[in-house]
């Protein structure tokens, strides 16, 4: 269920404040009443809340000053800031506005009008949230491939090129594994490109459903897909390449024209390494391992050759 609207009631008069709640509960807002300044930036850093009722003399601080610091939170871009005050002056008024209070009232106000001021205030909370969500949903969608739902290439490229830069900041592990569906040509060929794009779709949930959360999992291309794992050695990153392996040649994966089943070869790179300088050069690392696996008879996990001969380099089935 949606968190109910909830007003924040800034005020040291304690006469308004259970006048003003007393009308805001009849309509049907919830309310968190703050009687100073140093209070309210605490309340309004850790609670939620839509919309300020605030008074511009508090006894602490001035009220525009505290209008302004919300403001200027990117947390709060979407709150809506309404002054109350006991002056009349234009310039006040003005003052306030420009920093950062929505509305001004003046005191006495009649509570009709308030409350005409705060439904008026909730349209724009409204608005500026469902903008909020829209711009989060196309961002998801410019990032994401729209077959598998999982992040796309260029997606993964940036990320890849972010987390090694870390890595090598601070020598911090980074694995990566290509992993490529075997005769997966056969599979639009036989059976169509609908029953393809289920295969597709099936182990790319597999992918999901393996990886942790600080793991990336993209679709390479066509039906390749590349899986980032920070903080990851070579050996872990080889045993959970072979952990996808087994899962996938043991999953039946349910199609319009039956159950099929798939497999898949891996490579997999690793940094630190004394031959990778850039970030590219895991990708064709890993490249490298996937031809060999490819190569060696398909369905098996393949690593990037390091001059080491006692470290794991190869897991066949």
């Amino acid at each position: 269920m949606a968190r109910p609207f909830t007003i924040a009631i800034v005020d040291d008069d304690g006469a308004i404040r259970r006048l003003v709640r007393l009308f805001l509960k009849r309509a049907g807002y919830e309310t968190l009443e703050c009687t100073t300044g140093g209070e309210a930036r605490e309340a309004l850093r850790t609670q939620a809340w839509d919309l300020a009722v605030l008074d511009r003399r508090l006894p602490d601080l001035d009220g525009v000053v505290l209008a302004n610091e919300l403001k200027s939170n990117p947390a709060f871009r979407a709150r809506y800031v309404i002054m109350l005050t006991g002056e009349d002056e234009q310039e006040d008024k003005v003052e306030g506005l420009e920093l950062g209070a929505d509305d001004y009232i003046t005191k006495p106000f009649q509570y009709p009008e308030l409350l005409a001021r705060i439904r008026a205030g909730k349209r724009i909370v409204d608005l500026q949230n469902e903008l909020i969500e829209a711009n989060k949903r196309l961002e998801l969608l410019s990032i994401t491939d729209g077959l598998t739902k999982l992040y796309n290439h260029r997606y993964f490229q940036d990320e890849l090129a972010r987390a090694f830069d870390e890595s090598l900041r601070y020598q911090r592990p980074l694995s990566l594994a290509i992993i490529d569906i075997d005769f997966f040509k056969k599979v639009n060929d036989t059976y169509g490109h609908a029953v393809g794009d289920e295969v597709l779709r099936h182990v790319s949930a597999l992918f999901r459903d393996s990886i942790r959360s600080t793991d990336l999992a993209a679709r390479y291309g066509g039906e390749e897909f590349a899986v980032m794992m920070p903080e990851t050695e070579l050996d872990d990153a080889i045993a959970f390449a072979e952990k996808i392996r087994s899962l996938i040649e043991s999953t039946p994966i349910p199609t319009q024209s039956g159950e099929l089943k798939a497999t898949v070869s891996i490579g997999v790179s690793s940094v630190p390494h004394s031959r990778i300088h850039y970030a590219k050069e895991v990708v064709v690392a890993a490249d490298k391992a996937l031809y060999r696996a490819k190569k060696g008879g398909r369905n098996q996990v393949q690593a990037e050759k390091r001059r080491d001969p006692s470290r794991v380099t190869k897991v066949a089935s």
